[in-house]
């Protein structure tokens, strides 16, 4: 048995292809009459949202504070995204949170040399005394996950497998977030655009749901374009 609740995507760069996809489908709908068509047009959003970074210096115009202790935002490299998550995937496989160093051993087995690099990626960012870098997602723990991504290259690169995780910011029980202007945002892939505002998350209530066995599917650049 397992445990599932609302998965929230805040702010974040996916959020404003969302936005353009979603407002784009409105208009047109031949357009996007087929899955490989949404993927193109998918793609061509991202691609212009890349060079036009309409959510750049998110540091100035967002505050995020987590069971009480404000996230220094503005240290390490600038984000152009903030992800709320209480399950482990998000975009269709994603794991922005990123595996605990003991499963990607149990998983790859021999070929624990391969992880010294990857295992940078996750970021050693603490908070409130806790080592985020060690820190496990589940599902049934009630806690929220916050996690940063850079720009859409870096949402790619953990989509294919070429990053580890996004920026592990913090794991707490409540976030309270508050937006100077307005941003894009989407839940389970709902996008709109979000005047200024304050937004209190807190884990609600729990339904006991049967899951699946674990499979070993590939995470890789071409399981991708199998979808």
């Amino acid at each position: 048995m397992g445990y599932r609740y609302q998965l929230i995507i805040s702010p974040v760069i996916d959020a404003a292809i969302c936005v353009k996809f979603h407002l784009e489908r409105e208009k047109n709908p031949h357009k996007f009459n087929s899955r490989m068509k949404n993927k193109l047009w998918y793609f061509e959003y991202a691609t212009s949202e890349t060079f036009a970074a309409s959510c750049k210096n998110l540091h100035e115009n967002l505050e995020i504070v987590c069971d009480g202790v404000s996230l220094e935002l503005a240290n390490g490299p600038q984000l152009q995204g903030i992800a709320l998550l209480n399950i482990p995937y998000t975009h269709g496989g994603s794991n922005l949170w990123g595996e605990h160093l003991s499963q990607k051993r149990m998983r790859k087995g021999p070929f624990r040399k391969k992880l010294k690099n990857s295992d940078k990626e996750l970021s050693a960012n603490s908070f409130n005394s806790v080592d985020l870098s060690i820190a496990i997602q589940d599902i049934g723990d009630r806690k929220i996950e916050v996690i940063g991504l850079e720009n859409c290259l870096h949402m790619g690169q953990v989509r294919t497998g070429l990053r580890a995780s996004g920026r592990r910011l913090a794991q707490c029980s409540e976030v309270i977030m508050t937006t100077k202007k307005t941003f894009p945002m989407q839940i389970d892939g709902e996008p709109w655009m979000q005047g200024p505002c304050t937004i209190k998350l807190t884990h609600k209530n729990q339904v006991p749901m049967l899951m699946a066995p674990r499979s070993e599917k590939g995470s890789g650049f071409f399981s991708f374009l199998k979808r």
